[in-house]
């Protein structure tokens, strides 16, 4: 931990420029923040819309998580018990799938009740950026991931990363394959707490050392003395970081009459497969 170095050149969020996002993927801007990426009337009738629908994560180890969609981590080994518990015919994948499919229209279907694809915007947004890259829904076999999970992180998480090389190691799942991956985050609430910070520490091997086989944390010695970055929630942020790096999110607190607001957000992840040759384009896959 010495001779930490930093990768980041600031600790201020950057615009949401081509650059900027090539920089998160790198490992080297910390976090991308665009205010304002839909309108208030937007935010307004997701919340109505969706806050009644949320419904709890499957077979999570830890505090509670609630979601609109379906999340792949919820089909991952997570703890050692799960890995010991895993089937060897890649049941967990099959059923992923299956859920995917029933989500599959999510996005278009709220589009009928609130006038807008935001998934789609965000995206859209990423390709315009990225135009020498396929950026799309990751898909193998014939059969599609889901992306864009709306979730409500109300009574936190531990200190943790998403990277799928590793987290998904149990099947050969086409995300394992991304060279690097980032996480997008659009808030549609401005709960009291409800902060995450990212550390400037990615996961390496070495990062076993430090973690919570009982769950998907890690312990806070490994990010001590480490720069961080501090985003809270603002309705309409659309904020990006690079999933790899350690991160926490921290719970709720009550509002004034005792009830919690939903910390809502649009989420996925996107990663990186590198072009094999120089005739192919790099691909950028979506998934949740």
């Amino acid at each position: 931990m010495s001779s930490y170095v930093s990768q980041w050149e600031s600790t201020d969020p950057a615009p949401f420029t081509r650059e900027a996002l090539l920089g998160v993927l790198d490992g080297k801007v910390g976090c991308i923040k665009e205010p304002h990426f839909v309108s208030p009337e937007v935010v307004q009738k997701i919340e109505t819309e969706l806050s009644p629908k949320l419904s709890p994560y499957q077979d999570i180890p830890g505090p509670t998580l609630h979601r609109v969609g379906v999340a792949q981590f919820e089909f991952q080994a997570i703890s050692d018990d799960q890995l010991k518990q895993r089937s060897t015919t890649g049941d967990e994948k099959l059923q992923y799938f299956e859920e995917a499919k029933k989500h599959a229209t999510l996005h278009e279907d709220l589009k009928q009740k609130i006038g807008l694809n935001i998934w789609r915007a965000v995206i859209d947004k990423i390709a315009t950026l990225l135009p020498d890259y396929d950026v799309a829904v990751a898909e193998e076999g014939g059969q599609k991931y889901f992306s864009g999970i709306f979730r409500a992180i109300n009574n936190s998480t531990p200190i943790h990363c998403d990277w799928s090389p590793y987290d998904s190691r149990t099947e050969d799942w086409i995300i394992n394959r991304v060279a690097k991956q980032a996480v997008f985050n659009m808030y549609f609430t401005n709960p009291k707490g409800g902060k995450t910070e990212v550390h400037d520490c990615q996961w390496t091997e070495d990062a076993l050392d430090w973690r919570d086989f009982s769950s998907y944390g890690y312990s806070e010695d490994l990010v001590k003395g480490r720069k961080k970055i501090i985003i809270q929630p603002k309705p309409a942020d659309l904020c990006i970081f690079n999933s790899r790096n350690m991160h926490q999110v921290f719970p709720v607190e009550p509002e004034d009459d005792g009830t919690q607001r939903p910390r809502l957000t649009l989420s996925s992840f996107m990663g990186l497969i590198p072009a094999k040759v120089p005739e192919e384009r790099p691909k950028l896959i979506l998934w949740s």
